[in-house]
């Protein structure tokens, strides 16, 4: 079994706001996939950015967007 990932309450609302904008069938890929992009990013600690970067990542693929379906996580 991989090791848990430490994130902050921050760090755990920025997720969530994103997976709003992800259907449910597929949020169970979306947080398999930010949990296997923070662990190969290799620390211990993941700042705010980086939970940022890697949620945004995460989505590639799973939702179709047009200009007005952007996704604001600041």
């Amino acid at each position: 079994m991989p090791g848990m990932l430490g994130l902050t309450d921050t760090q755990l609302k920025i997720i969530m706001s994103v997976a709003n904008g992800v259907p449910v069938e597929k949020r169970d890929l979306y947080l398999q996939r930010i949990a296997a992009m923070l662990t190969m990013r290799g620390r211990g600690h993941f700042t705010d950015a980086d939970v940022t970067d890697v949620a945004k990542l995460a989505m590639a693929g799973l939702i179709q967007t047009t200009d007005s379906d952007v996704v604001d996580v600041a």
